[in-house]
């Protein structure tokens, strides 16, 4: 469980744990709580902003392609929910977010 200002407030159930992309769980808690919470709480694990853009990157492509599928009439889902999901994907993050991308990538290629 993770509150509204992104910090990690319990865990529910260890059944489903595996590991894979960070970027996965990212876009799961963009959707669920909103961007700016999910890049706190990615940031507080530990995770640079690389991973954070990927999962915000998937968590906006995600909730456009359930819009297409509601809209379509695939998807049966309910619209305020995914009204919710879009909106909580969708937000702004800080831009400072982004610079720290620009400086990962300058320091590799000084590494190169």
């Amino acid at each position: 469980m993770v509150s509204a200002d992104g910090r990690v407030r319990g865990i529910l159930d260890w059944t489903d744990a595996a590991v894979g992309d960070p970027a996965e769980d990212i876009a799961g808690l963009a959707i669920a709580v909103g961007s700016p919470a999910a890049v706190r709480a990615a940031t507080l694990a530990g995770y640079a902003a690389r991973p954070c853009l990927r999962g915000l990157w998937l968590a906006r492509c995600d909730t456009v392609v359930r819009l297409a599928e509601c809209l379509d009439r695939r998807d049966a889902g309910p619209l305020p929910l995914l009204r919710s999901q879009l909106r909580h994907a969708w937000e702004a993050i800080l831009l400072e977010r982004v610079t720290e991308l620009r400086d990962e990538d300058e320091d590799a290629d000084a590494e190169l």
